[in-house]
């Protein structure tokens, strides 16, 4: 990977990350010397080049294979010609170009600053005011096109540079004229999935509809940092696109409004750019005018790199690896946030999108990765936007769930976690540690508490689940035969329970109940009351109880393991039992906001013939039943290699929303798979 270095602009202050030059780059393009990369789009690789006064350009090199064409050079000269009128405060004007070059190329004025993709990916997604703000100066550059006859026709979050002063449109090298035929050879459409038009993915004529809707999805990736379509295969985005409604959870009024009313699938009815920049003009400012557009306020759990945050977090670089499906290998496919590429025709059957939907819909979309050893234990903190993870190689992990990548990693210590647990207002994480201690870190500054004290363990301290009040105020470990109660801000114990082998704890909603499961009951317990539980069991229950449940609403508790059997809280009576094609449930949780319940565990059991390949699978499996029918509504695969031994689910966790489902499993992997939930 080559080294970065950053350009100095004239008078010293400096800009956007740029690449050294490669071995074989053009050091000159016309009377521009090249300085380094900028990047590479859908037409060819960008330079940073200087005139011979030292005025920054951003050089783009047309692809030889589009070149290569009398036809694509016509109307490549064609464009520049129009792209010169293009001008206006929000769009980078083209300076400088030559068509009949070898290869073509196109200088247009060199904007300092962080494209919006880089921006989001970096420090979050923009809170409501600031994508207004936004959103009213790209409106302003995309109509600053239309009025000079062009179609952008790659819109996305890569081609908006956030400058100081405001956002600036750029790559104008696949702008056209509506109507006009595509620049490329038959069979193939130019731009990136995810912000494509209906027609456009379809290879139909374009209009300037096309590039509202691509506008569309790209306040709602500055809003919620991903497309409206987003998945995890090409064909899967295409199907969204072409047929699925956007998807636009965390968007809020006026902001779901005008978003939704740019992506209507057709054209007609999306609303013309002037009609979005009036809109805007009303509620777009938002913001002091003074404040930087670099300055804009991020949502309330964005942190940026290198900087403490709300919750002093720095982000780290090293991205996840998304993780895609074979068949998007084989066809060369990537995933939204790629750049540019042609589309064969024949992508677009519609069986070819039916089987790409239920694929997406039943594989990971990402595997955090990195950590030494398996992983035990996860959680969420309240706002979802961080992951904890612990296991067995002494590290403990927090992951940033929007950018995918790792904040921290407190190393050394502790031995090995066993539970995990944050505090509501998201500030303070507790660990139940193999060396007998409860620890507790400041999650804003990455430091470590003074553990809990009067915190008893056996001689040889075991496993305790861990769970925190809706308050805040008390921390629940069940485990080593007890159930201790701790007061989490003094950190002082509370009250022991002598509670058989317990196994999970949950507070109930209101806080004034903590449940555990032993053996073959669930128990639970009154936070303020004696120490006599009430008890619910089932006589056709087959073995322990892994994992206790209570509803979101506090009406019904539950115990998985032999299953998933359900009580009514009140009366004590059975309402549901959930037969489970695993061997036995080893985690099993409500999903918040549905009536669901995911679980998995072992897919044999240890009389079991491990060469029972079809068996073994359902390890690497996720079940996620549907409370209306009690029956499997959806079956989550783990992106793993081919075994013969049957994986065991370690550890599981949803988002406070029930979008995502995180999950790790053992002895064979050390990573973390994310699941999309619609």
């Amino acid at each position: 990977m080559p080294s970065v270095t950053e350009y100095i602009r004239p008078g010293g202050t400096r800009s956007s990350a740029v690449e050294p030059l490669r071995p074989g780059d053009p050091r000159t393009v016309g009377p521009y010397r090249l300085e380094g990369r900028l990047g590479a789009g859908g037409m060819g690789q960008v330079f940073l080049g200087t005139s011979a006064s030292g005025r920054p350009v951003a050089v783009k090199l047309i692809r030889p294979e589009l070149a290569g064409t009398t036809q694509f050079r016509e109307r490549f000269a064609r464009e520049v010609t129009a792209a010169r009128q293009v001008g206006g405060f929000h769009t980078a004007q083209v300076v400088d170009a030559d068509p009949a070059a070898e290869p073509p190329w196109l200088a247009t004025a060199f904007v300092p600053g962080p494209t919006l993709q880089r921006l989001v990916d970096a420090d979050g997604p923009r809170d409501p005011a600031a994508v207004l703000r936004l959103g009213a100066g790209i409106a302003e550059g995309v109509a600053a096109i239309h009025r000079c006859g062009l179609v952008h026709r790659d819109l996305k979050p890569g081609n908006v540079i956030v400058s100081e002063d405001g956002p600036r449109i750029i790559d104008f090298g696949i702008a056209l004229e509506p109507g006009a035929d595509a620049m490329t050879r038959t069979g193939s459409v130019i731009g990136t999935y995810a912000y494509m038009s209906p027609e456009q993915v379809r290879g139909e004529v374009l209009s300037p509809a096309s590039d509202v809707f691509a506008f569309g999805s790209v306040l709602a990736f500055a809003a919620t940092g991903r497309s409206p379509f987003d998945a995890t295969t090409v064909p899967a985005i295409v199907h969204r696109v072409v047929t699925e409604p956007p998807r636009l959870g965390g968007l809020t009024a006026p902001l779901s409004e005008l978003v939704g009313a740019c992506l209507a699938k057709d054209p007609a009815r999306r609303p013309g750019m002037d009609e979005v920049l009036a809109r805007l003009s009303v509620t777009g400012p938002g913001v002091a005018p003074g404040v930087a557009f670099h300055a804009l306020p991020t949502q309330p759990a964005a942190a940026p790199p290198g900087r403490p945050g709300p919750h002093g977090e720095p982000t780290a670089p090293a991205p996840a690896r998304a993780a895609l499906s074979r068949r998007t290998l084989l066809l060369g496919g990537t995933v939204a946030a790629a750049a540019a590429v042609a589309v064969p025709a024949y992508l677009f059957r519609d069986s070819w999108l039916g089987s790409a939907s239920e694929q997406d819909r039943t594989r990971p979309v990402a595997r955090l990765e990195g950590h030494p050893q398996s992983l035990v234990c996860l959680a969420f903190s309240p706002d979802g936007r961080t992951l904890a993870a612990g296991g067995s190689a002494g590290e403990l992990w927090l992951w940033d769930t929007v950018t995918r990548r790792t904040i921290t990693k407190f190393g050394g210590e502790p031995p090995r976690v066993y539970g995990l647990a944050f505090s509501p207002d998201g500030r303070t994480l507790v660990g139940d540690c193999q060396d007998g201690t409860l620890r507790r870190w400041d999650v804003r500054t990455r430091t470590s508490l003074p553990a809990l004290s009067g915190f008893e363990t056996l001689s040889v301290p075991t496993p305790y689940s861990l769970a925190v009040s809706p308050d805040g105020a008390v921390l629940a470990a069940a485990g080593g035969g007890t159930l201790q109660l701790f007061d989490l801000a003094g950190g002082r114990r509370l009250k022991k329970i002598e509670a058989g082998e317990p196994s999970g704890v949950l507070f109930s909603p209101d806080g004034k109940a903590v449940a555990t499961a032993s053996q073959k009951r669930v128990l639970l317990w009154e936070v303020d009351g004696g120490e006599q539980p009430r008890t619910f069991t089932d006589d056709s229950v087959e073995f322990r109880f892994n994992r206790v449940l209570i509803s979101p609403d506090g009406k019904t508790i539950g115990g998985a393991g032999p299953g998933v059997h359900l009580w009514d809280r009140e009366t004590g009576r059975p309402t549901a039992t959930l037969t489970s094609p695993h061997r036995r449930l080893e985690e099993a949780a409500y999903r918040p906001g549905h009536p669901m319940i995911a679980g998995g565990g072992f897919g044999l059991g240890p009389d079991d013939d491990v060469k029972d390949k079809a068996r073994a699978a359902t390890g690497g499996t996720i079940s996620l039943w549907d409370l209306n029918t009690g029956r499997v509504a959806l079956t989550l695969t783990a992106d793993m290699e081919e075994s013969v031994a049957a994986p065991l689910l370690s550890a599981l966790a949803f988002s406070p929303d029930g979008k995502t489902l995180a999950a790790a499993f053992s002895p064979w992997d050390s990573t973390i798979q994310l699941w999309q939930l619609a």
